[in-house]
């Protein structure tokens, strides 16, 4: 997916909230956003925004000399946690579990401080709601049944506990599961740390993408992580920044997220706020 113009202006508000969270006063804040117009201003609109993302909140991280969103992310964990026993009995009473939990997690999506980070993740993750505008569930299923892996490919802490639902529902079928987070901090998407807390590591294997992008771009991953996702049966996208980043590859691919900005909106078909589960189309 390409830049758009209306990505400009939602990186530089990510990169202010990012540094309001991590306490910058104005001075530093002012210097922070004024280096990533900077870098805007000459930025390759052929590329996909998140790539843009990265090299800002590099930015931002090293003026601050912290992670502005390590706090933040801990506690959108532990409120989604707990919830965890709720969500697992509301998914084992549904008609179609598999379905319930898919829906799930995409409402998840929601919880995102990139995009919003004034949000409250307990009045997020309150109720997940909302319904699917595009939906490739049968071919999903499809896949499924004559998949031995999956490769899950994470997005934000906080939904990361409602994957952890999805996960379980997909192993329950027989299907190997492995996990995906990114190799080092960037906004509020899961790492490592995130997947240990969440009781996600005692559940799957969780590997990285030895990348600090926010979402996955093959070019900027590592040897290792590119090695499993060329040999992955299925492969589970969540979230928008994988999608920017994914959405032009040749792979076995599923996206699951929900639109929260008009651009992917407009690539996916759909309206900002709806939930999706899309097939890549060759």
């Amino acid at each position: 997916m390409r830049t758009y113009p209306n990505c400009i202006p939602c990186i530089l508000r990510a990169t202010l909230g990012g540094a309001r969270l991590g306490g910058a006063g104005e001075n530093e804040a002012w210097e922070v956003v004024a280096a990533g117009a900077r870098i805007a201003a000459d930025w390759d609109r052929s590329k996909p925004p998140i790539l843009l993302g990265a090299q800002v909140g590099r930015v931002l991280r090293k003026r601050l000399g912290r992670d502005p969103y390590q706090e933040a992310k801990r506690e959108a964990n532990v409120r989604a946690l707990a919830r965890y026993n709720q969500w697992k009995a509301e998914v084992a009473r549904a008609p179609d579990p598999l379905f319930h939990a898919l829906r799930l997690a995409a409402a998840g999506n929601a919880l995102d401080l990139g995009v919003h980070p004034e949000d409250d993740p307990g009045r997020t993750l309150e109720s997940p709601s909302g319904e699917f505008a595009r939906l490739d569930y049968a071919e999903f299923r499809s896949a499924l049944a004559g998949a031995l892996n999956v490769l899950y490919l994470t997005d934000n802490a906080g939904e990361i506990v409602l994957d952890r639902v999805l996960i379980e529902v997909l192993i329950e079928h027989g299907t190997t599961v492995t996990v995906a987070v990114r190799g080092s901090p960037t906004l509020n998407d899961v790492t490592m740390e995130d997947a240990q807390q969440v009781g996600l590591t005692a559940v799957a294997e969780v590997i990285t993408t030895g990348s600090d992008v926010p979402g996955v771009y093959l070019d900027a991953c590592s040897p290792a992580f590119r090695s499993r996702f060329q040999r992955a049966e299925i492969i589970l996208s969540k979230g928008m920044g994988n999608f920017e980043g994914l959405s032009e590859e040749e792979a076995p691919l599923f996206f699951l997220f929900q639109a929260k900005c008009r651009p992917v909106a407009q690539e996916a078909g759909v309206r900002v706020g709806d939930l999706a589960l899309l097939r890549r189309r060759g």
